[in-house]
């Protein structure tokens, strides 16, 4: 039985909400949030700039020893633990194997969908070490979030940097803070290519119950 939860927050007193904004706990929430994913069952809604306007959309899966890419067009496509992609409705178990530039793109596009997850990499080290800022504290429903810029000491002017939107569950004791979204850019040399990403997770419990903690916006309709 899977049975949905949306996500609801519990009132916080002042001093709570000014501990959850504090910057230097954001490395914290991120760590949390790997190891809560790497436990559970990791969705993200990855959305890719292709152009101003148009973006690339696929629902990246990944638990236990398999990982799966969904497309809008309704291919699917799924990668056993140590196994080639295959192009399969079943979790990989069946299906026909992909090779070459499509097992690549494949890869490409797991990459792309766990980078907010990944430890940071420096292209520019003028820039300084990495710092974290504070941005917003936000409301969407009925979760509040906590916005964080991963900035560098020395940022430039003009320059766009990541950030990582947590939430906080009600009844939550421990503080932690779990990874709802990540907006930033990827770097091909010259070029940067934005991307938006949605995060969540189910967890199975006893007697196989799913609770899906954290559920994706639905899968937007083509204009």
């Amino acid at each position: 039985m899977r049975i949905l939860l949306p996500i609801l927050l519990c009132l916080i007193s002042a001093p709570a909400l000014l501990w959850a904004q504090d910057p230097a706990l954001a490395p914290d929430n991120l760590k949390f949030s790997r190891e809560a994913f790497d436990k559970n069952h990791l969705i993200a809604q990855v959305n890719v700039a292709t152009q101003p306007g148009a973006f690339l959309h696929y629902r990246y899966d990944r638990y236990a020893e398999v990982r799966r890419i969904m497309n809008d067009d309704g291919s699917e496509y799924a990668q056993l633990k140590g196994k080639s992609w295959r192009k399969s409705k079943d979790w990989g178990k069946n299906g026909t194997i992909v090779k070459g530039d499509k097992a690549a793109e494949l890869d490409n596009r797991a990459d792309v969908a766990e980078v907010a997850l990944a430890e940071p990499e420096t292209h520019d080290a003028s820039q300084g070490g990495f710092v974290w800022k504070f941005i917003e504290k936000g409301e969407e429903g009925d979760i509040e979030t906590y916005t964080y810029e991963q900035s560098r000491e020395h940022p430039r002017p003009n320059g766009i940097y990541p950030r990582y939107t947590f939430v906080k569950y009600k009844n939550d004791t421990d503080g932690k803070l779990l990874l709802y979204r990540f907006t930033g850019q990827l770097r091909t040399g010259d070029n940067v290519t934005p991307i938006r990403i949605q995060y969540g997770l189910m967890i199975l419990l006893p007697k196989g119950t799913i609770i899906e903690t954290v559920t994706p916006p639905p899968k937007r309709k083509k204009s």
